[in-house]
């Protein structure tokens, strides 16, 4: 990894930790709030990679888990969300060929409706899946069969939906953000990624 790398992932990272403690959250009727934690995460992607980006969100656990109020629980939900989403990306990448520097508006919608898709497609079973076997049984003290009733008691919508509607629209704030405040550095600064 070269010094210009280290030294944007640290900024972004820094901007993501910022973000965490900031005010800048939606909370959601279903307890998980909308933020823009991981848009550097994803900016990182469009920036300098892949692995530059699942490297950036492995450093980004430790900080969450040193300075967020959910402490190291809500760390690993963000990590496994967003790796999700940087997943999608990826795969979005490989199946539209889309190119960050030079591309049509036809093509970025294309790329970015891809990338949403992919995205949620991996993001929402597996937070279905860590929700009823570790996280909320951990977080509520409770056994894995109590969480679905609890929680449909709770909201009157089914177990899946309180967890996949506000990862579905924490899915779209993290690729459409992240991509569009991506790409004016891209065109401003076009040697950041080469």
């Amino acid at each position: 990894m070269r010094t210009k790398e280290i030294a944007l992932m640290g900024l972004l990272l820094s901007l993501s930790l910022v973000l965490e403690i900031s005010p800048l959250k939606v909370p959601t009727q279903w307890g998980m709030t909308i933020d823009l934690v991981a848009v550097p995460i994803v900016v990182i992607y469009v920036l300098l990679g892949f692995w530059s980006s699942v490297t950036a969100l492995m450093l980004l656990f430790v900080g969450l888990s040193l300075i967020s109020s959910a402490t190291w629980l809500g760390a690993t939900m963000k990590y496994f969300a967003t790796l999700s989403v940087i997943i999608g990306l990826e795969i979005a990448k490989k199946l539209t060929t889309f190119d960050f520097k030079q591309h049509e508006k036809r093509d970025l919608v294309i790329f970015l409706l891809v990338a949403y898709l992919a995205g949620i497609a991996i993001r929402i079973p597996a937070m279905v899946a860590m929700n009823y076997y570790f996280a909320m049984p951990f977080y509520f003290g409770i056994s894995r069969e109590q969480v679905i009733p609890m929680i449909e008691e709770l909201f009157h919508i089914p177990f899946w939906l309180v967890i996949g509607i506000p990862n579905a629209i924490q899915s779209a704030v993290d690729v459409v953000v992240g991509v569009l405040v991506s790409l004016p550095v891209i065109r401003a600064l076009p040697h950041i990624i080469e």
